[in-house]
């Protein structure tokens, strides 16, 4: 797996040492983490402040390093790009990246960690963007992970 600053550098992005941090922390994270969360991984760096996490995260977002999940507690999450699976939308669909990536994420709706599951990907037939303008597409799975259901059977 590349570094943070790899993939800032291959994307010809500049690396600054808040995004290396703040995309560090998500590359090393096998689940999606919450601004809260993130900061809190952060705690300790005093250039890194709850704004500037907000600003990086959006910047990563941006620039198709990262991915936003919508959780069931209202607090977004965010994930590391797999570079071979993020989702574009046609060029005659809108520009840029759509503000997803086309992948389904699996919700524990117990402890809250929420997953990418890249082997389940949305397969848009081109007729729906050459006849509307898609800005979003979520695949969500919800129930609970296996700690948590390990936890509930043992009591």
């Amino acid at each position: 797996m590349k570094t943070a600053e790899q993939l800032m550098t291959d994307a010809a992005l500049r690396p600054t040492k808040a995004r290396i941090a703040v995309l560090n922390t998500l590359i090393n994270s096998p689940t999606a983490l919450s601004h809260t969360e993130i900061l809190s991984a952060l705690q300790g760096i005093k250039e890194i402040d709850r704004v500037t996490v907000y600003r990086v995260l959006d910047w990563l977002q941006e620039n198709a390093l990262i991915h936003k999940i919508s959780s069931d507690d209202r607090a977004w999450k965010f994930q590391l790009n797999s570079p071979k699976r993020s989702f574009k939308t046609p060029a005659s669909a809108t520009s840029g990246m759509i503000n997803n990536h086309g992948h389904a994420h699996l919700h524990c709706q117990s402890c809250g960690t929420v997953l990418c599951i890249h082997e389940l990907a949305a397969h848009i037939p081109q007729a729906i963007f050459d006849t509307y303008q898609v800005s979003q597409i979520e695949i969500s799975l919800k129930g609970r992970c296996p700690d948590c259901q390990s936890t509930e059977s043992a009591k």
